[in-house]
């Protein structure tokens, strides 16, 4: 990172480059305000006082930025984007990176965690597919004893499932409701109440009858 002092030197110069190419008085007004920070890898970073920084969208407008960072990129000899900051030290720009860099990472686990749910309603999903398909392949599948010999069929791919996904009873809400859905799915297959399909389901699980 290069001296602030001739960081913001290189502004003042792009700058006045800018204001050869457009005629705005506003945006030179926005121009005049910003305080150049440093040269960050391929960034300039700009800064503005806090009462100021809503001046910098005349800077960052569509109209306006290709301009400033092609002004930008000539006084520095290569190509360089523009980042805006509220601060103008370069204390404010290592505040604003750790800031940004905690940002990163909630949006990053928030992510991982969508994922994770997404993977998880798919499986619960592609079981109750899986006990729909089955039970449209039963021969006399309208008789009660065909339908009480599925459930025990059904229960089997639930309790696969429970075991693949890790599922236990202190399992986030997602998981519990993902799971409630096929037993709702199943319930309406054989004509038995989902509650009373989770009763014997777990039931049996805990006497080790679905192994």
């Amino acid at each position: 990172m290069q001296q602030q002092h001739n960081v913001h030197q290189i502004w003042l110069e792009a700058a006045e480059r800018v204001k050869d190419k457009v005629i705005s008085p506003t945006l030179y007004r926005a121009l005049e305000l910003g305080v150049g920070i440093t040269i960050d890898g391929d960034y300039f970073v700009l800064g503005f006082s806090s009462p100021d920084l809503p001046m910098a969208g005349h800077i960052r407008s569509a109209r306006h930025l290709p301009i400033v960072e092609q002004c930008l990129s000539e006084v520095i000899g290569r190509k360089v984007r523009l980042r805006i900051i509220e601060g103008t030290t370069i204390q404010d720009y290592n505040d604003w990176k750790k800031k940004q860099s905690i940002v990163e990472q909630e949006r990053e686990a928030l992510s991982a965690l969508r994922e994770r749910e997404r993977q998880i309603e798919e499986a619960w999903d592609d079981v109750a597919e899986r006990i729909s398909r089955g039970y449209a392949t039963l021969p006399l599948r309208q008789l009660a004893q065909s339908k009480g010999l599925y459930i025990n069929e059904a229960f089997k791919m639930i309790n696969e499932a429970v075991n693949r996904l890790n599922y236990t009873h202190e399992a986030d809400e997602m998981h519990k409701r993902a799971l409630a859905r096929v037993f709702e799915r199943l319930s309406t297959i054989v004509d038995v109440p989902s509650a009373m399909l989770a009763y014997e389901f777990f039931k049996l699980r805990s006497e080790g009858k679905l192994a």
